[in-house]
């Protein structure tokens, strides 16, 4: 394989005997792409500034014994403040697992790609509550990875749902649900369904625009993260430190 000059961010970091480092690289281009980085760990690397989880950068990669090394990087945005805020690290950690799990290798993905640079941004620097911009990104990511939510047609028979006065949200049918199709599971409101019809509609610059009350973000996400997590099962990890900062216990007995 060819050597690589390519822009991406770190999605992934896995610490690798004493001072190396296994990256995950998200790229518009390319998908993911995995490389080695050697001594990056040393305080003294010139790689270890740009090989530090959600750091935005351009690495030159060469192949060796059938994997990437990265040889040079350069930060080009470091997103540094994520790391100093636990609750929107737990956010950036969030987004970054469904990329992880959700983006292909060797597989373009520029819209993905960003979706997720604007959501960094917006966390790092905006003033949105980071569960705002976190439900935002879900029900975006899942539209564009191709497990879009059912939203204003019942997933089970396609009716629309909007004069509906009792709607059900069930991931394993696919999201919203008649009662006619399915009389038990959660009830979701038709304020929240609307809050993910609106987020759909936005450009990616426009995501600080999305700020919801307390109650209608916990509405969201209680519905928002199991249905990702039903359908890319990796991000339980990072989405179980997620609910235990930004997501309140929730009622989640059937009705």
């Amino acid at each position: 394989m060819a050597d690589l000059t390519l822009r991406g961010m770190v999605i992934r970091t896995v610490d690798y005997r004493d001072n190396d480092r296994i990256l995950t690289l998200f790229t518009a281009e390319q998908g993911r792409v995995d490389a080695k980085a050697r001594n990056c760990r040393k305080a003294t690397s010139p790689l270890l500034a740009c090989t530090q989880p959600f750091t935005y950068g351009e690495y030159q990669l060469f192949y060796h014994k059938n994997k990437y090394i990265i040889d040079q990087g350069e930060v080009l945005e470091s997103f540094y403040p994520l790391r100093e805020d636990v609750g929107r690290f737990a956010a950036a950690s969030l987004c970054a697992a469904l990329c992880l799990e959700g983006v292909q290798a060797e597989e373009s993905s520029e819209a993905i790609f960003s979706l997720l640079y604007h959501t960094l941004s917006f966390l790092t620097y905006g003033e949105n509550d980071p569960g705002d911009l976190t439900a935002c990104f879900l029900v975006r990511f899942l539209s564009l990875a191709g497990f879009r939510p059912a939203i204003t047609h019942c997933a089970v028979c396609g009716r629309d749902l909007r004069e509906d006065p009792l709607i059900r949200f069930l991931p394993d049918r696919g999201g919203a649900v008649c009662m006619a199709c399915s009389p038990v599971g959660r009830r979701i409101g038709k304020t929240a369904l609307e809050a993910m019809r609106r987020m759909l509609l936005l450009d990616d610059d426009q995501l600080g625009r999305v700020r919801m009350k307390e109650p209608l973000r916990g509405e969201v996400l209680s519905h928002l993260v199991p249905y990702a997590k039903l359908y890319l099962p990796g991000i339980e990890k990072a989405a179980a430190l997620f609910a235990s900062l930004h997501m309140p216990p929730q009622a989640t007995e059937q009705e």
